[in-house]
């Protein structure tokens, strides 16, 4: 079983932590824990739901302890979970859709939506820089979140969130 699935494993928590040391570390937890608890032994499941289920929830408590603030690695984190899903698709289409969907918006929401989802600014900043009040950032986002949701009702939207993260070439 070891054997089987480490490899594969390994590599789907390294696309959640970005941390070669500790995703080798979450699977061996894991294989120790089903060893140790013999958790496996009334288990009816799919084995390879259980691992990775067990893998990703590890992972998702070592993001959350560790506090990791950076958004784009919360981000990819979540939209790790649908990597499957992500062949699927056109990365190119979405981005194109993403262009589209944010053109389409007035010029001072599609700044402010710029500003905190590719450049990562906080809202205190982009209000400064935009010499708007921050509860009228914070509105301009809603309603671009809004627009950005009904554009993108088929496809997850953490996804869609990462993908707007990534693509700093908008600008």
């Amino acid at each position: 079983m070891f054997d089987g699935y480490f490899d594969k494993l390994f590599t789907f928590a390294l696309n959640m932590v970005f941390r070669e040391d500790v995703a080798n570390d979450i699977v061996q937890e894991v294989f120790i824990a089903i060893y140790e608890k013999s958790v496996l032994k009334n288990y009816q499941g799919s084995l390879k739901a259980y691992l990775y289920t067990s893998v990703r929830n590890r992972c998702y408590n070592y993001l959350r302890d560790a506090k990791i603030e950076d958004r784009n690695m919360a981000l990819y984190a979540e939209a790790a979970v649908y990597s499957d899903n992500v062949d699927m698709i056109d990365r190119e289409e979405i981005l194109e859709k993403i262009r589209e969907v944010l053109d389409e918006l007035p010029e001072k929401c599609r700044e402010v939506c710029l500003l905190r989802f590719v450049h990562g600014y906080k809202y205190s900043e982009i209000s400064e820089q935009l010499e708007m009040n921050e509860n009228t950032v914070k509105v301009q986002l809603h309603r671009g979140l809004e627009k950005l949701k009904r554009c993108f009702s088929d496809y997850d939207f953490a996804l869609v969130l990462f993908m707007l993260s990534a693509s700093i070439e908008y600008m």
